[in-house]
């Protein structure tokens, strides 16, 4: 399995969650800070967690998102939940973003427990937490949508790399009594990280 880096830096407040859905399903993976992320190897997966949105590019600045840009462009793999998914734009809130496709999302409120589907047409149950609608942007393919067909996870090429997006939340949530043992999204997520 390749290398997961779980970002744990300035913000990431929702990285429990990520760790609580690792140790549930005895993942291995490095934690980040803002101040390690030319530790990335191309080889490997980058998550970004949700969390404090306006903190992500600021503490990164300018250097941290060329390294992650030049990450995946070289193969690695991004994945960004909720505000992970917000940053990976053109901009966000007037801060320049990893440009991963050319939209800026806008901040939307919402929190529930959704519905998804799969391409199998599997169903699967996301916390839905003022994620991105990530409608606008050209997915290759959509993996994950919503009852009235609202992209919740898809991936797009970036270089020789691939970016999923997640709007809301397969890992489950200490917050929404949601442990991921339990919850149908997480063994969605588990079987996802294990087949990239």
């Amino acid at each position: 399995m390749k290398n997961i880096y779980l970002y744990t830096g300035t913000g990431a407040y929702q990285a429990k969650d990520i760790e609580n859905f690792f140790a549930v399903f005895d993942f291995e993976y490095i934690r980040l800070h803002e101040s390690e992320l030319s530790e990335l190897e191309s080889d490997g997966i980058f998550i970004v967690p949700g969390g404090q949105i306006k903190s992500y590019l600021p503490a990164w600045g300018e250097n941290g998102i060329k390294i992650i840009k030049d990450f995946v462009s070289s193969g690695g793999i991004y994945i960004g939940i909720c505000s992970g998914a917000y940053v990976a734009g053109s901009y966000f809130d007037g801060e320049a973003g990893l440009h991963f496709f050319d939209q800026e999302l806008k901040h939307e409120i919402h929190q529930e427990i959704i519905e998804v589907v799969d391409e199998l047409g599997n169903r699967w149950n996301l916390v839905s937490e003022n994620g991105p609608d990530l409608s606008d942007i050209k997915a290759d393919p959509v993996l994950l949508q919503d009852a009235n067909g609202k992209p919740q996870a898809l991936k797009i090429n970036f270089g020789k790399g691939w970016v999923y997006l997640f709007a809301s939340h397969p890992e489950g949530s200490i917050y929404y009594n949601q442990p991921p043992q339990a919850f149908s999204g997480a063994k969605f997520f588990k079987n996802f990280l294990e087949s990239l």
